[in-house]
């Protein structure tokens, strides 16, 4: 079983068009694994949305071995993943990180309270 608050590399998922290989951070398991993706950028779909926008929490390549450039953990859209998804793990997040994926999560108004509270206690 995928380890909560661990990071994971995604082979061609359905959450992109067109479909890719993703890195995901998973922070809750409900009947699946729930987790957020990783992106280079911030779309500008997000950069109009400030709603969104606040819940987009920088990555340093630094702190994480497998990223190669500083990249953006969405908060703002939570995914189901199928253990079978979740094969190839990365790793652990950083505690800072943590704390400020469950401060974006906090205030997400796109994220239902059932897993606002989920991730909060996780």
């Amino acid at each position: 079983m995928p380890f909560v608050w661990c990071f994971f590399h995604v082979r061609n998922t359905c959450y992109t068009i067109p479909r890719k290989d993703k890195f995901v951070l998973i922070v809750c398991k409900d009947s699946n694994c729930m987790g957020f993706l990783v992106n280079t950028t911030i779309s500008q779909f997000i950069r109009n949305r400030p709603y969104m926008l606040a819940c987009q929490v920088a990555l340093k390549a630094s702190d994480y071995w497998f990223l190669r450039h500083d990249s953006y953990l969405d908060c703002s859209q939570l995914f189901s993943f199928d253990d079978d998804d979740l094969l190839d793990g990365r790793g652990p997040i950083t505690d800072q990180t943590k704390a400020e994926v469950k401060k974006a999560v906090a205030i997400a108004t796109t994220i239902e309270q059932r897993y606002q509270n989920l991730i909060a206690v996780a």
